[in-house]
């Protein structure tokens, strides 16, 4: 399973596909989303109903409504793009290694408590057991395969949407 680095640059992949990047704060909405369904491990219930798809879709409602109540603008698609930033913990998990029972995530959740596991590893297994010798360099060869998967995907979705936003400002300047 990631990191919360690599679970923070998830989120932001994830909500600036559904919002281009903007000039103000809402990217810090997108990767605390990205991060925020391992609070679950405060409770002891890591990877239960906070990494499914439901969850995803209540925190996109909420972040919506909450948005539309403080009159930002565009509250429906700040809403979709941290319900989507929600969902890429989700997936993320799914991608990664996991080496704690029950394997997998609970992401069909409440519909069904199955635990599901993507066969490809992608990401590595973060280890919490600091008092093992092989602690620091594991979490850092994890944390590297992160950056070296994710950074390029970030960097590639936020120069597509910030080009195709200064298009349709060229655009829309022209058109006048």
């Amino acid at each position: 399973m990631p990191s919360p680095v690599g679970h923070v640059l998830g989120g932001l992949a994830a909500g600036w596909l559904v919002d281009a990047p903007q000039r103000d704060r809402r990217w810090l909405v997108y990767g605390a989303a990205g991060a925020l369904p391992d609070l679950d491990l405060i409770v002891g219930s890591h990877r239960g109903p906070t990494h499914s798809l439901v969850a995803a879709v209540v925190v996109g409602l909420a972040v919506a409504a909450f948005a539309s109540s403080a009159r930002a603008s565009a509250p429906w698609k700040l809403g979709a793009a941290a319900g989507a930033a929600w969902a890429s913990h989700v997936l993320l998990d799914w991608l990664g290694s996991d080496t704690s029972a029950p394997i997998g995530v609970m992401a069909l959740w409440p519909f069904g408590r199955a635990y599901f596991e993507s066969g490809l590893h992608l990401f590595m297994a973060v280890s919490r057991r600091y008092w093992l010798p092989e602690f620091f360099g594991h979490n850092v060869r994890a944390l590297a395969r992160e950056l070296a998967v994710l950074l390029p995907v970030v960097a590639a979705i936020g120069w597509w949407r910030s080009v195709g936003s200064r298009a349709r400002a060229g655009t829309i300047a022209r058109d006048r």
